[in-house]
């Protein structure tokens, strides 16, 4: 299997290296690791020349600031052709036998004319490589119901740098609208989900790295206490607030417009039923965000 890493820089310099020693330490060594840096003003591609003897890393720097999702898909449209494509944060540390378990798993459910997909969860660290937790999907309670097309509608649990595609997924990454409400990879999981095979790997394979200049990671804090929880939903109801869902509903939307003829009934009527939240209340969204989780519990948790 040819796998080509993409990663998309800007302001790296602090992590960068790091990340790339990561990489180049893999078991199953990459056929190339592209990167493009997006008109950093530090010293990201002074790191980047630096590994530019070795044969693997080719580096471009962009002539005009893309943006995150531009520059990824700059990236993706580099990658030899025919090649799997992994994601890469410029912050991150891959465990060595990242790409290896994400290859095995990919074998498995791999249809040629179908995008096809592996993920895994995260192991969750601070600026310094602390520990915060060993699993980010229980962090965010993701590790509580299962992994499909419904639950996915309510909210992603695709991290992009855990991700490898099949080479068909090439078309829908650089199909992507340039303007979204959420990131480049909860619309490729969508796409996956949507018409062909997704598989997750129930480990953490990276070092996801919490900081300020982080790209893509959240940053609100887990609330642990259920009392202060339940105080905060009922503030943000009271307050009228539609943000929940907001953002997803929106990408959903136009996901759904851009792909829905090409959709088969049974996908049509479950974006159909979640898009009915669009103009709903606070409540009922996340009455309707309970039942799904209750709906596709996961029957065993991690301890």
């Amino acid at each position: 299997m040819k796998i080509s890493i993409v990663m998309a820089a800007f302001n790296g310099e602090k992590y960068l290296a790091e990340q790339l020693n990561s990489i180049l330490s893999q078991t199953l060594k990459p056929d190339e690791i592209i990167v493009c840096d997006d008109c950093s003003t530090d010293g990201t591609a002074g790191i980047l020349e630096r590994y530019a003897h070795n044969d693997q890393v080719k580096f471009f720097v962009n002539d005009n600031r893309l943006g995150l999702i531009n520059n990824f898909k700059n990236a993706v449209s580099k990658a030899r052709a025919g090649n799997y494509i992994a994601l890469s944060d410029q912050d991150d540390v891959w465990l060595p036998e990242k790409l290896q378990k994400c290859a095995d798993a990919l074998v498995k459910i791999e249809q040629k004319d179908q995008p096809c997909m592996v993920h895994s969860d995260l192991w969750y660290v601070d600026a310094v490589g602390e520990t915060i937790s060993t699993s980010f999907r229980a962090v965010l309670g993701q590790h509580k119901y299962e992994q499909n097309l419904q639950t996915l509608l309510y909210g992603n649990f695709v991290n992009g740098c855990t991700t490898l595609f099949n080479p068909f997924s090439r078309k829908g990454f650089l199909a992507m609208p340039d303007k979204i409400n959420l990131n480049h990879d909860g619309w490729m999981a969508l796409w996956v989900f949507t018409f062909g095979q997704a598989a997750y790997i129930d480990e953490p394979l990276v070092r996801y790295r919490k900081h300020g200049g982080n790209a893509s990671i959240a940053n609100e804090k887990p609330v642990h206490n259920r009392f202060i929880s339940t105080l905060n939903q009922a503030f943000n109801a009271f307050k009228n607030s539609d943000e929940f869902l907001n953002a997803q509903l929106n990408t959903v939307h136009q996901f759904y417009r851009c792909y829905q003829s090409e959709m088969d009934d049974e996908k049509r009527r479950i974006f159909e039923k979640f898009l009915k939240l669009k103009n709903a209340s606070f409540f009922v969204k996340k009455l309707a965000f309970a039942r799904i989780v209750r709906k596709y519990a996961r029957k065993k948790l991690k301890s």
